[in-house]
């Protein structure tokens, strides 16, 4: 079986190495299509293309959250725990959505199940990329006069 980190080089636009909102965006579209799929024969060319892209993802929440790591604890128990992250909901989301997409492409199950658990990847994705995505801020928004004659 081929590695969904192969699949990446297949991807023209990873290769333009974009931002986490957009790797975001591409994602919420993806679980959208899945969402229309009635097979596994249908499902699995997006999957394979949702997996290129979620660790695209995984790789950029790594590199951006450094940052945010925690590096000295107060309490010795605390230590106890391998890594903590003050922005760490957003990467276990991730990690979700690549679990489950993992189980759509290897994974034989039941016919009935497909709209759940492509439901459930939308739901994650899209709650993953609302941590992503800045909404426009009114402030932001610029406002030209407009020209009398």
């Amino acid at each position: 079986m081929t590695d969904i980190n192969n699949f990446a080089q297949l991807y023209s636009e990873l290769s333009l190495n974009p931002d986490l909102p957009t790797l975001a965006e591409r994602c919420k579209l993806l679980t959208e299509i899945l969402l229309d799929c009635k097979s596994l024969p249908q499902t699995q060319p997006v999957c394979r293309c949702l997996g290129a892209y979620l660790e695209e993802v995984k790789s950029g929440l790594t590199e951006s959250m450094r940052d945010f790591q925690v590096v000295e604890f107060e309490d010795e128990a605390e230590q106890l725990r391998q890594k903590e992250w003050l922005l760490e909901d957003t990467e276990t989301k991730c990690d979700y959505c690549r679990a489950l997409n993992h189980v759509l492409l290897v994974s034989h199950f039941d016919r009935d199940m497909l709209p759940h658990l492509t439901g459930l990847l939308y739901d994650i994705a899209h709650s993953m990329a609302g941590d992503l995505i800045a909404p426009a801020q009114p402030w932001m928004t610029i406002h030209l006069p407009t020209q009398q004659r």
